[in-house]
């Protein structure tokens, strides 16, 4: 036999509100914490392929730390973020994530 629980506890619309600030404030406080730890992870692999060639894909002209990729492709899309112009954007802009320039 089921049994139905009928005494959930109950929060008010304040309550609910300040968790989620809290939650979103942790959140972004965590974010800026881990991104430089993100960014140091990527320009080590960056200089190892400093000078080196795919032999199907090229020379690796950008690295970027996989959550700025999905939250860029997302903003502009997959064409734009792959387009000679921005990676000469984003090669003069963050020099160290930059293996080869274009």
């Amino acid at each position: 036999m089921t049994q139905i629980i009928t005494k959930l506890p109950r929060y008010s619309d304040g309550e609910i509100d300040r968790a989620f600030m809290r939650e979103i404030e942790s959140g972004f406080k965590l974010e800026r914490e881990t991104e430089k730890e993100r960014i140091e992870a990527v320009a080590k692999e960056a200089k190892m392929f400093r000078g080196k060639t795919h032999p199907t894909l090229g020379r690796p002209v950008a690295s970027m730390p996989a959550r700025d990729f999905f939250r860029l492709t997302q903003k502009y899309g997959h064409k734009e973020v792959h387009s000679k112009g921005f990676i000469k954007y984003f090669n003069k802009k963050m020099p160290e994530l930059s293996p080869n320039q274009i």
